[in-house]
């Protein structure tokens, strides 16, 4: 059985408050826009780098407030 895709709507409306493209957002992180538009809509896994440098990006030193779903879906995993 496939598992559901995460989708990463906390850090879809972080980027629509704060006028920044995935393009512009994969640039400063170093990754094709390919890969971040799969990774935000959950048809790849992130990485850890690249979840640190997207909460450097908007400010937040915390990854349940970039990725709540991502958060939320390993603890109830353990």
């Amino acid at each position: 059985m496939a598992k559901k895709p995460i989708v990463c709507r906390k850090l879809k409306g972080l980027m629509a408050e704060n006028d920044i493209t995935v393009r512009k957002l994969s640039q400063k992180m170093g990754i094709s826009e390919n890969s971040l538009t799969l990774k935000i809509n959950g048809h790849r896994d992130w990485w850890y780098w690249e979840m640190v440098s997207v909460m450097k990006n908007f400010g937040f030193t915390e990854v349940k407030d970039v990725f709540p779903e991502i958060y939320n879906h390993v603890l109830e995993a353990c």
